[in-house]
């Protein structure tokens, strides 16, 4: 992705790693032939010989002349994230690629000329495993913040829900991501609670999302007459965007966050913004136009 710039903000793409889903599984609601009637535009993210769709993990950093934001700290490396119980039993497939990982994550952060010591603020989105993984990093035995001198956003109420989670004796998998990628961050004294006081700066914006995780945000971004949104997780794939009412199997509120995917693609539609969302392959960033009965992710 090129850097997108808003007045004096920019963002840019930092890639952990691109993985293929099969598409069943990642919308259990799915009817395949939804991909062939947009095959036009949909190619870059979807492969039609292996019906799966391209899942990239990637953050962004949003830099203003003061700060810099990392949104969304992907998968991490070394974690381990095999895990027990019904979670991980259900999303084997797709979760066990998620073990034990050595990505160049830090390399690419670097290659932006970004380096860890500069990031003010970490926000995540919200607080799946594929969001939060470099939170921390394994060092000397101990997990330690990735990101010595940032603070790091969360949700009181994400991060409640992920701490009761946490705490059932019959689903290990959060335990293990909690313990490595958040409680490490909360212990070091790194962690801020979001509320109506918090301030990141003219022409960024904190829009709560619920529906996909109980406490998501997305982040707007507006200035000198451009704007952009941060997605996070409620598109997963542009196909969403003919097709709103697609939960995925990760959605914990399958209504609600249909909701939210419904109003934010019709809001979105032929306007300027340009979308960010968390998963996009390639070069990512696009507009959602229409024509006649139908929309369409264009690439910018």
């Amino acid at each position: 992705m090129k850097t997108q710039r808003f007045g004096d903000i920019s963002v840019q793409k930092v890639l952990d790693g691109v993985e293929n889903f099969k598409a069943v599984v990642a919308f259990p609601n799915i009817n395949l032939e939804v991909f062939e009637e947009h095959k036009n535009w949909i190619e870059p993210f979807y492969n039609f010989t292996t019906e799966t769709i391209r899942i990239s993990m990637h953050s962004y950093v949003i830099s203003t002349p003061e700060i810099n934001i990392l949104v969304d700290t992907c998968i991490g490396n070394d974690k381990n994230r095999v895990g027990n119980g019904p979670i991980y039993k259900a999303n084997a497939d797709v979760l066990s690629h998620w073990n034990l990982r050595d990505s160049a994550y830090l390399k690419n952060l670097s290659d932006i000329r970004i380096h860890p010591e500069e990031i003010d603020y970490v926000m995540c989105t919200h607080l799946h495993a594929d969001h939060v993984g470099w939170n921390t990093k394994l060092d000397n035995g101990r997990w330690v913040p990735t990101f010595p001198n940032a603070k790091y956003l969360f949700s009181p109420v994400e991060l409640a829900n992920i701490t009761k989670e946490a705490n059932n004796p019959y689903d290990q998998y959060v335990k293990l991501m909690y313990e490595d990628s958040i409680l490490p961050v909360i212990q070091s004294g790194q962690s801020v609670l979001i509320d109506n006081s918090l301030d990141l700066g003219k022409g960024i914006n904190l829009l709560p999302t619920p529906g996909h995780s109980p406490g998501h945000y997305c982040i707007e971004i507006e200035s000198a007459k451009r704007k952009g949104i941060l997605t996070g997780d409620i598109l997963h794939n542009p196909i969403q965007v003919n097709y709103p009412e697609l939960s995925t199997m990760f959605c914990a509120d399958k209504i609600k966050s249909n909701e939210q995917r419904i109003k934010l693609v019709d809001d979105l539609t032929d306007t300027e913004t340009i979308i960010l969302a968390a998963h996009f392959g390639g070069s990512t960033a696009g507009k959602i136009i229409s024509s006649k009965d139908s929309r369409e992710f264009f690439l910018i």
